[in-house]
Order: C-alpha cells, then structure tokens, then sequence
C-alpha cells in the first residue's frame, strides 16, 4: 500500500482520496476508521451534553420516541432521529439490525441463532442485541459468516 501526504495552505479541510485496483475489505476497513474518528456525536447525560467519538459507541437505540446510545460505561439521550443517524454512519462500521436499533459491528463479541431465524449478537459490553431476520443476511455478509 503506498501513502502520499501532500500539504496545502489553500485546503480548507483535510481531503482524502483513494485509488485502487478494488475495493478490498481491508482498505474498507481503513477508510470505515478514518470516518469514524473525525466524526462525533451529542448526547446528554446527567445535565450536560457531551461530545462522543462514534468509535467509542456499542450501538443507538430507539424507546419511547427517545433515541439513546450506548458506550462502555454510560448511556446518552441522542437529538437527533435514529435515520439521521443511520445516514451518518453510512459506509462505516455499524449497521441497522432491527427497525429500532444500530450497532457497531466492530462492538460484536458473538453472534448465535435465534428462533425465527433471528439472530442475538453479544457485545464486548456483554449485552445481547436481537438482530431482526430482515436484517440477518446483511449483518450476515457484514460481518464476513
């Protein structure tokens, strides 16, 4: 793989461009954390809004007309809608695996069938997440299984 890094006093934001042969998910991979952490997310807990990584993120979840998300120790109150986030998060790591949850697939411990042919994915978190039978074979694919 060759880098090139050229520098720019006119560039307004950094820019990356990428050539290749194919797209390999390798280089997928790369590009899924490249877009990852320039990018963050608000949330609200105990008082304050605070300003999170999507890498740091297990997975989003819809209740009660509310949207919350997950990281390893703390839970957050989302502003924005979970299709707003879906199209955030496009050609990253996570993936919509029910009608009301997203998850980051880099989050997933295990993943084992379930009745319907549903699936129940653990996270590193040790939470179980039901993955919807709509959703298997893309999570499926995803996941490379």
């Amino acid at each position: 793989m060759k880098i090139t890094i050229q520098e720019n006093q006119n560039a307004l934001e950094p820019e990356i461009i990428v050539v290749c042969k194919e797209l390999t998910s390798e280089l997928e991979e790369i590009l899924s954390g490249i877009a990852l952490s320039a990018n963050t997310i608000a949330g609200s807990a105990d008082g304050e809004i605070c300003f999170l990584p999507f890498k740091d993120i297990y997975y989003f979840e819809a209740m009660e007309n509310k949207i919350f998300f997950y990281t390893k120790e703390k839970t957050f109150e989302a502003s924005l809608k979970l299709y707003q986030i879906e199209e955030k998060l496009q050609n990253t790591s996570f993936a919509r695996v029910s009608k009301s949850a997203i998850v980051n697939l880099k989050k997933i411990k295990s993943i084992r069938p379930d009745e319907n042919s549903r699936l129940i994915a653990t996270l590193l978190s040790n939470e179980k997440i039901m993955v919807s039978r709509s959703f298997v074979p893309d999570i499926k694919k995803k996941l490379g299984v």
